[in-house]
C-alpha cells in the first residue's frame, strides 16, 4: 500500500479541488453527502477546512485560509463522507509542512 504525500508551505492557503468519480454501486453523486475533512497537525493539532460542493455533485474544493499557526513537521489529512446511514473515508494524505523562506 503506497501513502500519498506533499510538502506544504506553512502560512500558504491550503486549497483544492477534488473531482468525484463514482464508485461501481455507489452514489451517482455527491448531492446528498455530507464531506468533513480535517488535518492533524505533529502537535495534536485538528483544523477544520471548509468544504464547498458543486452544484452537480460532481466535485468539490476544499479550503482551509490561514496556516500560519500549524506546527512544522508531520501532518496528516483525509475527507470523510457520510450518505445514508453510512461512511467511507479517503486515502490518508501525509504532507511534510515546511516554513517559508520569504517573509
Amino acid at each position: 500500500m503506497s501513502t500519498v504525500s506533499a510538502i506544504f508551505k506553512r502560512g500558504t492557503t491550503l486549497a483544492a479541488t477534488v473531482t468525484y468519480t463514482p464508485a461501481t454501486g455507489g452514489p451517482a453523486n455527491l448531492l446528498g453527502t455530507t464531506l468533513t475533512s480535517d488535518i492533524h497537525t505533529s502537535d495534536g493539532g485538528f483544523f477544520h477546512t471548509t468544504i464547498v460542493k458543486a452544484n452537480d455533485g460532481m466535485s468539490f474544493t476544499i479550503r482551509y485560509d490561514d496556516t500560519a499557526n500549524w506546527s512544522l513537521g508531520s501532518a496528516r489529512w483525509d475527507i470523510k463522507f457520510t450518505t445514508g446511514g453510512v461512511t467511507w473515508y479517503s486515502e490518508t494524505l501525509r504532507l511534510t509542512i515546511i516554513e517559508q523562506v520569504t517573509l
